[in-house]
């Protein structure tokens, strides 16, 4: 699967070539630190799902940098349930301390037209997709990376990086404890949330977590 060995690095531009290239990648997002692949690579994403010890059907949340990507997901939604997403994903600027801010997480139900282009190894045993526009400008500069013909949202699997059952890794140093040299690392800071990120029905608005 990897063209390359594991390395840590600060630069977008090296972590999005590990992406790429196959390889499985953490890093830090607004409250705890993710491990992510390309979502369209399926072995890498097998890969996650082993070292994690979780199941395929639980699904997976995906990342991308902005909400215009998204705009083919979000056009079978009405102006209330579109609105009430973006509205989530701005609340950044309401307020000055990460205490008070929290990422937003939203399953998505998939229009027939995209029906292929979001994995079955993605979605799991779920008829939506679980999708946020990270807050986070180094993980955004990520996605951005990311986008290409096969993959045209940008997106980049976010799931917490720890394996099933122990707390999710804050640091790049609680990150590397875990994993070692089985995966890369994009060393940086997260955004220093403390609330837990929030997962909704974007059309029931039942929340999840």
């Amino acid at each position: 699967m990897n063209q390359f060995a594991p390395m840590t690095t600060s630069s977008v531009i090296q972590a999005a070539s590990c992406l790429k290239a196959g390889q499985l990648l953490a890093y830090p997002t607004e409250s705890v630190w993710g491990i992510g692949c390309d979502p369209y690579n399926k072995s890498a994403v097998q890969c996650i799902l082993a070292i994690k010890q979780r199941p395929q059907a639980k699904g997976m949340i995906v990342i991308t940098d902005s909400v215009a990507r998204l705009t083919p997901l979000l056009s079978p939604l009405d102006d209330e349930q579109r609105d009430l997403i973006l509205a989530s994903w701005h609340t950044d600027s309401e307020h000055a301390e990460p205490q008070y801010k929290q990422a937003h997480t939203w399953l998505l139900p998939i229009p027939p037209a995209f029906a292929g282009v979001i994995p079955p190894w993605i979605t799991g045993q779920h008829q939506t997709v679980a999708v946020r526009v990270i807050a986070h400008p180094m993980i955004r500069e990520l996605c951005e990376q990311l986008v290409s013909e096969s993959n045209p949202f940008g997106l980049l699997v976010s799931t917490s990086c720890n394996p099933s059952g122990q707390p999710p890794a804050m640091t790049f140093t609680e990150a590397r404890d875990y994993f070692g040299e089985q995966i890369s690392y994009l060393q940086a800071e997260t955004l220093g949330y403390t609330l837990p990120s929030q997962i909704r029905d974007a059309t029931t608005g039942l929340i999840f977590r």
